[in-house]
């Protein structure tokens, strides 16, 4: 994952990372991070997909299948294990109109980071043949206004898959946000499934006292 503008992040500890990395494809379905029933505030019923109403963004820590924790370290998105001295960083999440939604694929949605002023973008990099998993400097509320035609590239759809969801790119269809088997390892994108990257994650909902001073007075 490549941060334009601006870094800014969680630090982490790499010797846990790497301590914990024999074990972290090691998959439990039972040890799930989220307890069952938990999802989106706003769902519709009408398909197996999510629906996001909700006007204001909702906030989220998110987990892979070998139940590591998505932090913002020094710019970079990384999956790392659970610990309790680890801040799991907080998503916004908010539901983005979408005139060509295919339903099937599941909701369009706008995700930020770093109190909601770093959006997730899926895009080619100049010279490149696959798209890779950026962020940008820009406020989700500022982002969601936008014309459709600039929000595409920072739209995911957001399909459940059992108790788990993916994040399918709306401009690069078939690539998925993913983690590696690795601890420790960036954020990425990929368009094979079931291979060594994880492409489906448990959403834990942040309560306020879960968040950090900053993040509480969002």
């Amino acid at each position: 994952m490549s941060f334009l503008e601006e870094n800014s992040g969680v630090k982490t500890d790499s010797e846990d990372w790497e301590r914990d990395e024999s074990q972290s494809c090691s998959e439990d379905p039972a040890r799930s991070p989220l307890g069952p029933g938990l999802s989106l505030t706003s769902m519709s019923s009408a398909h197996s997909s999510p629906k996001v109403t909700a006007k204001a963004p909702e906030k989220f820590s998110i987990y892979d299948q070998d139940h590591k924790v998505l932090v913002l370290d020094c710019g970079i998105l990384r999956a790392v294990p659970d610990r309790p001295y680890i801040l799991p960083e907080t998503f916004f999440v908010l539901a983005s109109h979408l005139s060509s939604a295919c339903e099937e694929k599941g909701s369009p949605i706008l995700l930020a980071v770093s109190k909601g002023e770093l959006c997730l973008c899926c895009e080619k990099d100049k010279g490149q043949s696959k798209p890779s998993l950026q962020l940008k400097k820009k406020k989700l509320t500022d982002l969601a206004t936008e014309k459709e035609q600039a929000r595409r590239p920072f739209i995911f759809y957001r399909a459940e898959v059992g108790s788990k969801n993916t994040l399918e790119s709306v401009t690069h269809p078939g690539w998925f946000i993913c983690t590696s088997c690795n601890s420790g390892e960036p954020v990425g994108m990929t368009d094979i499934l079931g291979k060594r990257e994880h492409t489906e994650f448990s959403f834990r909902r942040v309560h306020k006292a879960e968040m950090s001073p900053i993040e509480a007075t969002e």
